[in-house]
């Protein structure tokens, strides 16, 4: 009786040293952390706690007015861009807790969601004009601004923006 207590306590032990391991794993590296690359991010661009940056949707971090506020300020790039083919580019950058944007990192998939990439010009084009956006709002966590993770996506058909979502 006592051997299999041993055997029951040591099993239960060794599960929750697993779990404690699995659960940091996870804490620390979250897909689609952004870290900060010297050789692509403006190092003027800081973040307030390089250890918590959270996901806007639960913190709260939005732009004033909207999503119709952005595309209206982004309507001259809608315009004025012409692609070779249809897709969608997604920027993810971070609102840092002082309202400023930074760190984007672009993801492109063609009308069947398979990488694919478009014209720098273009994309160089379109990431300058979202850093002109001015009205972002950090999301807060008990009243703190904090840092957070936003995505900004462009659907491209025949050649030509055709929604911001």
């Amino acid at each position: 009786m006592k051997n299999k207590l041993n055997i029951l306590l040591l099993t239960s032990f060794l599960l929750a040293v697993a779990i404690y391991f699995w659960a940091s794993a996870l804490h620390s590296k979250q897909v689609g952390d952004i870290p900060f690359d010297l050789s692509v991010d403006n190092s003027e661009f800081v973040v307030c706690d390089e250890e918590y940056i959270v996901q806007y949707y639960s913190a709260g971090t939005y732009y004033k007015g909207g999503e119709k506020a952005i595309k209206t300020e982004l309507r001259e790039l809608i315009t004025q861009l012409n692609f070779e083919k249809s897709g969608i580019i997604t920027f993810r950058f971070v609102v840092n807790c002082n309202n400023q944007i930074g760190r984007f990192r672009t993801k492109m998939v063609n009308e069947n969601l398979k990488p694919t990439s478009f014209r720098y010009s273009n994309i160089k084009q379109m990431q300058e004009t979202i850093k002109n956006l001015k009205d972002w709002h950090a999301g807060k966590w008990n009243n703190q601004p904090l840092d957070t993770y936003y995505n900004l996506s462009f659907k491209i058909q025949n050649g030509k923006i055709t929604d911001i979502f």
